[in-house]
């Protein structure tokens, strides 16, 4: 009966200490700057925070350097522009087809984006009067390939 008696008391100061209140707990410190001085941190916090995105050349890499922009350099998609060798060749092209009315000249002005557009509506293409590869090719100016496929030249044996 006294193993009773004992669990009984154990179970009673369980209870009574379950319903008491918590420990107190150390109180937050009121800003951040506060926070950081008290850690002994030697970066000052910021003052205001936005949840708006930051630019790419605000972010900063690393951790305990001073702000140092990540430098990004724009890629280039496309084709370059043209030569003034291609132009001629474009131009060319378009004046043994009756689209253009001049000389080829090696420059690409609006009569010969006009030409291009009337050419591509022609050909059913999109007539945005832009050289697109569509265009060359229709123009006898895209891909040089042969027309015979490669043969293997292995001599066959006696």
């Amino acid at each position: 009966m006294s193993k009773w008696l004992l669990l009984l008391a154990a179970f009673t100061v369980g209870v009574i200490s379950a319903g008491a209140a918590p420990p107190a707990r150390k109180s937050a410190p009121a800003t951040k700057a506060s926070a950081a001085a008290a850690r002994g941190s030697h970066r000052p916090a910021p003052s205001v925070r936005s949840n708006a995105p930051r630019s790419a050349a605000s972010r900063v890499r690393g951790r305990g350097r001073g702000a140092r922009p990540v430098v990004t350099q724009r890629r280039r998609y496309g084709q370059p522009q043209p030569t003034e060798d291609r132009y001629r060749e474009i131009q060319q092209a378009l004046a043994s087809r009756g689209y253009l009315q001049r000389e080829p000249a090696g420059d690409w002005k609006s009569d010969c984006e006009e030409a291009l557009k009337r050419f591509q509506k022609d050909q059913n293409l999109p007539p945005n009067g832009r050289i697109t590869s569509l265009s060359l090719i229709a123009l006898g100016l895209g891909p040089k390939r042969d027309s015979a496929p490669v043969a293997a030249t292995v001599e066959p044996t006696p």
